[in-house]
Formats: structure tokens, sequence, C-alpha cells
């Protein structure tokens, strides 16, 4: 751990916002609808990624939120600091909760890895509040090759015998 907690938070809140694809503009009110005041604007967000101000444990809470992503993300190098809770949304269903424990255990999770997580997340979501209107079973189909594409970026293990095999 070699900068200040702050500056690593302040990173991770902008690469989590950069990673989701919204604007300033659209994670501040996305905030705002998790619960932040009217004042959490995009200035403030702003002040909040280039470091000028450490968030404090509220707007930790609404960003995660906001961006859907676990508040441990937002803590990025010192998240091990917090101890390991699982982010779930209010609103989690049996699968989304079941899917989300199952990538859990992947570990740290990047690139296109990351990617699929949050698409089997939104359709674990989907599957979950499937209606009338929705296809369960295009859903589900959906949803288990997400996470068949998932489990096969999993990275090998890297265990070897430093014997070659030799008994």
């Amino acid at each position: 751990m070699t900068e200040p907690i702050s500056a690593a938070i302040s990173a991770e809140i902008e690469a989590a916002r950069a990673a989701h694809g919204g604007t300033r503009d659209d994670v501040a009110a996305a905030a705002r609808a998790a619960g932040a005041p009217a004042t959490f604007t995009a200035s403030a967000l702003r002040n909040l990624e280039i470091g000028r101000r450490a968030p404090s444990v509220d707007e930790l809470l609404w960003l995660a939120t906001a961006l859907s992503v676990p508040v441990r993300q937002l803590l990025g190098e010192h998240r091990e600091l917090f101890g390991h809770d699982a982010y779930r949304p209010p609103e989690c269903g049996a699968v989304e909760d079941a899917t989300r424990s199952a990538v859990e255990d992947l570990g740290e999770l990047t690139g296109r890895q990351a990617a699929l997580a949050q698409l089997a997340y939104a359709l674990a979501a989907e599957v979950d509040g499937s209606g009338e209107k929705r296809q369960p079973a295009a859903l589900a189909k959906a949803l288990t090759d997400t996470l068949e594409q998932l489990w096969k970026l999993k990275p090998a293990d890297t265990e070897q015998d430093d014997d070659l095999g030799a008994e």
C-alpha cells in the first residue's frame, strides 16, 4: 500500500464510472436517486474523482449503488482492510443472489470477466423479475451462456508440480 487510502478511492471511483459508461451528471443523478442530497452534483463527483476531497461513507454507499458495484470495489487496493461483505442490491432476488455468490467465488475480476459478471447479474435480475412480458427460458439460457463464458475465462490453477511429475 503505497498511496493514501483516499487517493486510491478517488481513482477507483473514476475507474468505476468509466467502466459504467455514465457521465458525471448521470452518475450524480443516480446517486441522488440512491439517497444523496441535491447538492451531490457532477461537480461534487469531480471533486471526489480528482482527489480534491475524500468521500464520506454515505457518498461511497450512494456511488456504489449508482454504479452497481460493491462498496469494497471503490476501496481499491485497500479493500482487504475492510473485510468482505458482498454487495447485494436491495431488490436482489434468489437467482441474482445465487449468481452473485457463484461469481464471487472466482475472486477478483478484471476486463472481460468483470463485464461478463455485470451482464450475468443483469440477466439474473431479469430472470428473478420475469413476468408476462418476459421470456424466462430465453433469459435463463442467456444467463447460462454468459456464466459459461465467464468460467472459461477463469485463470487456470497456477500450482505446478516442482518435480515435473516425477515420483
